[in-house]
């Protein structure tokens, strides 16, 4: 029987809860919630999860407590306190991992508050958005001791199609603020693109066929993530450079042209030379 917990059904936690209560397991699974907001306690009720008085009682009925909240405060809150995720755990024996992006320092200082009770709390942040953990395939990356990870495997695997120990214990919130990092310069540089494209009349619907059709070929990234990345970055040579340098500007005068800023672009076309090892 799996016993999972989860603290925090909005977005991520909800779209989680969702995920494994309607997975197609053959064994039983009990899921078990907190959320101080009533509204989200119904749609998880109506979905078949066990609604809990309070996150020590949450803990204290589950095997691995998932903390799905918003920031360091709220993780702070809900983990610490008589009646707070690490005593429940302490009676029940539970894991906890911290799915919140919050600070390292963090995790590491309630992985200690933890520890003396003798309870184990790990950072494991996920990554994939609400609509990959409705269907089962989170990336779950952990930082501590790989045994830990191990041991919230069989729980993690309900909801992520991926999980990974990146190193010790915060390590895993690193990996994720530097993950996170790629998604949001994509997603502005994006528009950047966009914004050029449709001040110069093009049809973005066929601008939009056109970008996902060559990124079969080229890949996100130049393919930078096809194999293990290398740093400081080995050296694609001056004429690759001259031709970024070429492009980025040709960018640029195009966009000064119609009067459109892009300022990620210019940052990139300073720091093109270091980015590709040069």
């Amino acid at each position: 029987m799996t016993r999972l917990g989860i603290i925090g059904l909005g977005d991520m936690g909800g779209a989680i809860a969702e995920g494994v209560l309607t997975g197609p397991w053959d064994d039983e699974v009990t899921v078990v919630g907190y959320d101080v907001s009533a509204e989200a306690m119904e749609r998880f009720t109506e979905l078949g999860g066990t609604p809990a008085a309070s996150v020590g009682e949450l803990a204290r009925q589950v095997d691995l407590v998932a903390v799905v909240v918003i920031d360091d405060a709220q993780v702070r809150q809900v983990c610490q306190g008589d009646d707070g995720a690490i005593a429940g755990a302490a009676e029940s024996g539970a894991l906890i991992a911290v799915h919140s992006t919050v600070s390292p320092a963090t995790v590491v200082e309630l992985a200690s508050e933890a520890a003396a009770v003798g309870v184990a709390l790990i950072d494991a942040p996920v990554t994939g958005g609400t609509s990959s953990a409705q269907i089962r395939d989170l990336v779950v990356f952990c930082g501590g001791d790989v045994a830990h990870t191990e041991r919230g495997r069989p729980y993690f695997e309900r909801y992520g199609g991926m999980v990974v120990n990146v190193g010790t214990l915060g390590s895993a919130l690193k990996a994720k603020v530097a993950r996170n990092l790629i998604t949001y310069v994509e997603f502005a540089v994006a528009y950047e693109a966009i914004a050029l494209a449709a001040a110069a009349d093009v049809d973005l619907k066929a601008f939009a066929e056109i970008v996902s059709y060559s990124d079969r070929n080229i890949g996100p990234h130049l393919g930078v993530f096809t194999q293990t990345p290398t740093y400081p970055p080995p050296s694609l040579g001056g004429s690759f450079i001259q031709i970024a340098h070429k492009d980025l500007r040709g960018a640029l005068a195009l966009a000064d042209e119609l009067g459109v800023d892009l300022p990620i672009t210019a940052l990139v076309d300073q720091h093109i030379d270091t980015a590709f090892g040069e």
